[in-house]
């Protein structure tokens, strides 16, 4: 399975190829490989479509998951409908699976932030999200703590 690493804080890393982020939190990396690095965390990828461009809007839903909750957050993003890819804007996503810690990251892509906040009002997002809120729902239970999204501007 393909590995990513994203490096907090990576202003010493300039020899490395990868989506440069920018960022409220800081300056970030995110390379397709496996990383040796203090401030590394590593996902496998389990998720991805769509290419990176030179630059672009991306957004990241972190979720902390519980062990036993894995296996069925991860089906219910294998069975999305991928309406997202369709969308006026879109490059990427990439769907992470935590290797350091609990927490997943779905990362989006977007050519502009003017894009994914279109997106955000359009109906393959009120579908990708019509069971939030309803039994069909994931169970809380499998959420230790809120997600939270973090965002920032690429240059590739």
């Amino acid at each position: 399975m393909k590995t990513a690493t994203i490096l907090k804080d990576a202003n010493d890393t300039v020899q490395l190829e990868g989506l440069r982020l920018q960022g409220e939190t800081g300056n970030d990396l995110y390379v397709e490989d496996s990383i040796d690095h203090p401030t590394a965390k590593h996902y496998e990828i389990f998720g991805e479509t769509g290419s990176f461009k030179k630059e672009g809007y991306v957004v990241m839903n972190n979720i902390a998951v519980v062990e036993n909750g894995r296996g069925t957050f991860e089906e219910r993003f294998r069975n999305r409908a991928g309406l997202v890819e369709t969308e006026p804007g879109f490059q990427a996503i990439r769907i992470l699976r935590p290797l350091d810690d609990d927490t997943y990251v779905i990362m989006t892509v977007w050519d502009n932030e003017e894009s994914f906040k279109s997106w955000q009002t359009s109906k393959s997002y009120e579908n990708a999200h019509k069971k939030r809120g309803t039994q069909a729902a994931l169970a809380t239970s499998i959420f230790p703590r809120p997600s939270f999204v973090t965002t920032f501007y690429s240059k590739g």
